[in-house]
C-alpha cells in the first residue's frame, strides 16, 4: 500500500472563508486503510497533523510550517447499512448529503441538522447542532487515530463527554469513521422537514463566504445579541467584515483570499468590545491553524 501523495496548496483554499496566505502540504487518502497507514507514518516521523475536513470552521495560516501536514478526508465518503437503523459512515461523508440520502430509504430524525455544511468527522469533533438537536443524539460509536501516539481510539455510547459544542473526541484524534442510529420515518414527511430546514437556513445565513459562528453562545445571552449591542456589525479588516445580517458572523464578501491575521484581528476586536461593555469573555468557535 502506497502513501497518499503530498500536494502543496495555499491555506486559503482549504478554509471556507478563504483565510490564510501561507502554504500547507496536504494529503487526500482515498480509503480508510490509506488514512490509517498515512497517519501512523507521519506520527512516526513526528510530523504535526491537522484534520481539515470541509474547512467550514477552519482559519488557515499566513505562515508555512515545515513540520505540518493537513489531512483532507473528504474522499472518505462510504456509507454502509449495518442494521435496519444503524449506519457506518467514513469521516469524510458530507452530513447534509447523508441526511438526504437516508431519508429516501425511510430513515430519519436528523432533518434539523441538514443545513450544517460539514463532514461527519467535523460534526462529531464539535458536536454540531441546530434547532435543539445535535449529532450526539444519534452517535453510537466513533473510531479514530491518535495523532500523537498513532494508536487507535474509540468511543462508545454511554461513555459521555458531550455538551454544547463539546465532544468526547480529544483534539489530538483524527476521526476515521462513526456509527449513527437513525429512526424509521416516512420518506415524504422527512424530505419535507429537510426542505423546510434548508429554506430556513437560506433565509437566515449571512451572504458571503464564512466559517459559521465566530463565538460560542455564553450562558447569559446569545453571542450575536451581545456583539450587536456592542456595535460590532459592519467592522472590517482586510477582506473580512462583521456581517450586517448577523453580528456573530465574519464574512468575506469579495471571495478573495485574505490574511488569517486580519480575520483573527477582527475576531479579537469583537471579543474585546463585548468584554468592555458586558464583562463577558466570548470563546472562539473556530479552529485556528
Amino acid at each position: 500500500m502506497s502513501l497518499p501523495e503530498e500536494q502543496i496548496v495555499p491555506w486559503h483554499t482549504v478554509s471556507s472563508i478563504r483565510a490564510g496566505m501561507g502554504n500547507v502540504p496536504i494529503i487526500r487518502p482515498k480509503t480508510a486503510a490509506d488514512l490509517t497507514e498515512a497517519l501512523q507514518h507521519y506520527v512516526h516521523l513526528g510530523t504535526r497533523l491537522i484534520p481539515l475536513g470541509n474547512g467550514t470552521n477552519l482559519i488557515g495560516s499566513d505562515t508555512d510550517y515545515p513540520d505540518l501536514v493537513g489531512v483532507k478526508t473528504t474522499g472518505l465518503d462510504k456509507i454502509s447499512l449495518l442494521d435496519n437503523d444503524l449506519f457506518l459512515l467514513e469521516s469524510g461523508v458530507f452530513l447534509p448529503a447523508f441526511i438526504c440520502t437516508v431519508a429516501r430509504t425511510g430513515h430519519g430524525g436528523m432533518a434539523a441538522l441538514s443545513g450544517i455544511p460539514t463532514t461527519i468527522g467535523g460534526a462529531l469533533a464539535m458536536n454540531a447542532g441546530a434547532n435543539g438537536s445535535s449529532i450526539s443524539d444519534f452517535t453510537v460509536e466513533i473510531n479514530g487515530i491518535d495523532l500523537v501516539s498513532g494508536a487507535m481510539w474509540q468511543w462508545h455510547t454511554g461513555e459521555g463527554g458531550w455538551g454544547y459544542r463539546r465532544s468526547p473526541v480529544p483534539p489530538t484524534v483524527c476521526i476515521t469513521s462513526a456509527v449513527l442510529k437513525l429512526s424509521p420515518c416516512t420518506a415524504a414527511i422527512e424530505r419535507k422537514a429537510i426542505e423546510t430546514e434548508l429554506e430556513r437556513r437560506r433565509r437566515v445565513t449571512p451572504k458571503g463566504r464564512s466559517c459559521g459562528s465566530v463565538f460560542r453562545n455564553p450562558d447569559s445571552a446569545p453571542a450575536g445579541k451581545l456583539l450587536e449591542e456592542s456595535g460590532c456589525k459592519g467592522m472590517e479588516c482586510g477582506v473580512f467584515s462583521v456581517s450586517q445580517q448577523h453580528a456573530n458572523w465574519i464574512v468575506n464578501l469579495s471571495g478573495l483570499p485574505g490574511k488569517a491575521e486580519d480575520c483573527l484581528a477582527l475576531a479579537t476586536r469583537m471579543k474585546k468590545m463585548v468584554n468592555d461593555k458586558f464583562g463577558i469573555q466570548l470563546q472562539l468557535e473556530w479552529r485556528v491553524c
